[in-house]
């Protein structure tokens, strides 16, 4: 269907410059090469939960430079992605801890309401530690690289722009539906089944 709706979405497949531009997104989405957060879970990282939140982010400063030469090593194919082995505890892993520790005094955004999400507290974006889902489709009235497009609507901002043009989502005048991170998965899956290139989270700002 989305052929028809947009045939520039179809060519765009075959634009030189949109390839020479746009080549590890391409072969991502026509499963040619893993995605990002595929690698960084294949990238092992040693640490504990009692470490120190700033032994984590040098831990994680560290491991950066290590996952761009790992993305490097299986792009060119000097590493095989499917023979890469599964760590105990990976890159991933490691940010998700980070993540989880500043929620605990929030500041994920530049107003840094300091609020610990994990006890039911709200800052001023009024997201909690599951997202709030308001719709989700195949966007078709994107750019032709992104069409169609994996749209997951969601409750929350960080900002209140008067020409807001998602004011009842990004202002809670709605009451959304809340997900976890497994069912959001199931989701993104779900538009990936339908041919969706990509994951367009739309709503508020993204950051909550």
């Amino acid at each position: 269907m989305w052929r028809l709706l947009r045939p520039d979405a179809e060519a765009v497949l075959h634009d030189k410059k949109a390839r020479k531009s746009l080549g590890r997104y391409f072969d991502v989405m026509q499963n040619a090469k893993p995605a990002k957060f595929q690698l960084a879970k294949k990238l092992p990282a040693e640490f504990s939960e009692t470490d120190s939140t700033e032994k984590l982010w040098k831990l994680h400063d560290e491991l950066t430079g290590a996952y761009y030469e790992l993305e490097k090593q299986v792009d060119s194919r000097l590493k095989l992605f499917s023979e890469l082995e599964t760590p105990r505890k990976s890159f991933l892993d490691l940010k998700i801890e980070i993540a989880r520790r500043i929620m605990e005094n929030c500041h994920l955004c530049a107003r840094r309401c300091g609020v610990n999400r994990w006890k039911g507290e709200l800052g001023f974006c009024g997201c909690g530690v599951q997202i709030t889902v308001s719709s989700f489709f195949a966007h078709m009235g994107e750019e032709p690289e992104l069409v169609p497009s994996g749209t997951i609507f969601t409750l929350g901002c960080t900002m209140r722009c008067l020409h807001c043009q998602n004011w009842t989502i990004s202002q809670w005048m709605e009451a959304g539906e809340l997900h976890t991170p497994k069912q959001l998965a199931r989701v993104i899956e779900r538009l990936r089944s339908e041919g969706c290139r990509n994951v367009n989270l739309v709503g508020g700002e993204p950051t909550p």
